[in-house]
């Protein structure tokens, strides 16, 4: 510091002696400031760049290459978790059939308690000495990875009784869809009032024309009874083989559907993304069977890929127009819910609803088929042309697809009732928006 001011100091003889400070090397600050200068400005700049990088790399960098890693400062991936969970929940899966067992073995991976109930008491007791299905995706072993959870087998009301009386319990329904009301109407004194009840069944039901959640609030009758709809694309013998597969759940109240999500999801095999429209999740999952049986149908009749895409695409317009009208979100159609749940149910031969379009286009009747397996699209088609009524729409394929399950046309008469429809625009545009051109 340049000042006036004397320093004082004492010499090695003890007596004090009085100097004045030398003047400063104006040169040497000079150059240390500029260097400090530099240092800051490429810190700074190695910032940006590190920040550059970490944006243009995945979100987990386990892409990145050792040298990529070294660039960052510290290699993240050996702090990478594998999420499971923030608390252990007691899971109660209703329905040991095979989607059912998917479900509890994905609840099980997020190392939560999971409960699986069946009537059987042979196939319950197989899952808990074996740690297997006897008659559903026996091949799959229900133990995890560690041994660090099991999924248990229950099959007596009493012992649902008591698993369903722990505080905070989530029941997971995976029964037929018209059998699922009636159900809940009988054994509604063991729900709990605030027990959060996940709907994992695809379908309308038929008797009083209703989505299911409000079949369920009818016949518990209680209409605060916490509701989550879990729906997407998922074979449940895919989720058994540890395939990746995602999933949406929605909910009126959010953070029951995120609890679902972080129950369900491990960010390794199974991923939930959350909605909050139940309305669209519900009708997407349960309005694509009929459309499924439509697209067996196309293959049945010999038809190709060419007739089948079309068939996919013009449907899912239809799905859309109906989930708008019924209070859905036509954007919920566009997801997993709805055009993921459509594509996978349409393209796979593992589809349940599609092999019985193939079959009823063979001559067999949907009696014969229903015996051999649940099939929810053909009383679920009842009721999309009761919806379609209703909101007066035209629904084309619903129609031709309802009309060839009751056997009231032909084949040949379906395909000229579709190609022959007069000519018009893909999709209307508004005026305003006409000349706008979007390319998201």
């Amino acid at each position: 510091v340049i000042g006036s001011i004397h320093k004082v100091q004492k010499n090695m003889f003890g007596k004090t002696m009085t100097s004045r400070p030398a003047m400063p090397n104006i040169p040497t600050i000079v150059a240390l400031s500029f260097g400090a200068g530099i240092f800051a400005a490429t810190h700074l700049l190695r910032l940006r760049d590190r920040e550059r990088l970490r944006k243009a790399c995945s979100r987990t960098q386990k892409h990145l290459r050792k040298g990529q890693r070294a660039a960052l400062g510290v290699d993240l991936t050996s702090y990478i978790p594998i999420w499971k969970g923030t608390s252990r929940q007691k899971v109660v899966v209703l329905g040991a059939g095979a989607f059912g067992t998917a479900m509890a073995y994905a609840a099980a991976q997020g190392g939560n308690d999971v409960v699986i109930y069946m009537r059987d008491k042979n196939q319950c007791h197989t899952i808990n000495t074996e740690h297997r299905n006897p008659r559903y995706l026996s091949e799959f072993s229900l133990l995890m990875e560690g041994g660090s959870s099991e999924i248990r087998g229950i099959c007596t009301l009493e012992d649902l009784k008591v698993e369903l009386e722990t505080p905070g319990v989530v029941i997971v329904h995976a029964l037929p869809c018209q059998l699922t009301p009636p159900w809940f109407r009988e054994h509604k004194d063991i729900i709990p009032h605030d027990a959060l009840i996940c709907v994992t069944a695809k379908g309308l039901y038929l008797p009083t024309q209703q989505l299911m959640g409000h079949a369920i609030l009818d016949a518990l009758d209680r209409a605060e009874q916490p509701l989550a709809f879990l729906s997407g694309p998922s074979f449940a013998e895919e989720i058994m083989k540890g395939n990746p597969t995602t999933l949406v759940v929605a909910s009126d109240d959010l953070f029951q559907a995120v609890r679902i999500q972080r129950m369900m999801s491990n960010f390794k095999t199974v991923r939930v993304f959350t909605s909050d429209d139940p309305v669209g999740v519900q009708l997407g999952g349960a309005l694509k069977n009929p459309l499924a049986v439509g697209a067996g149908m196309v293959a049945g009749m010999g038809f190709g890929t060419n007739t089948l895409s079309a068939v996919v695409v013009r449907a899912s317009h239809e799905l859309r127009q109906l989930a708008a009208a019924m209070g859905g979100n036509p954007r919920t159609i566009d997801g997993l819910a709805g055009i993921g749940d459509l594509m996978l149910t349409c393209f796979s031969s593992q589809s349940r609803n599609q092999r019985c379009g193939q079959r009823l286009m063979k001559g067999e009747t949907v009696e014969d088929i229903q015996k051999e397996y649940t099939v929810e699209g053909i009383p679920t088609a009842d009721v999309a042309i009761i919806y379609g009524d209703m909101c007066g729409l035209e629904l084309p394929i619903f129609r031709c697809v309802h009309a060839l399950i009751h056997k009231k046309i032909t084949p040949d008469e379906a395909v000229m009732s579709l190609m022959g429809r007069r000519s018009q625009y893909e999709t209307k545009h508004s005026p305003k928006n006409s000349r706008k051109i979007s390319f998201s």
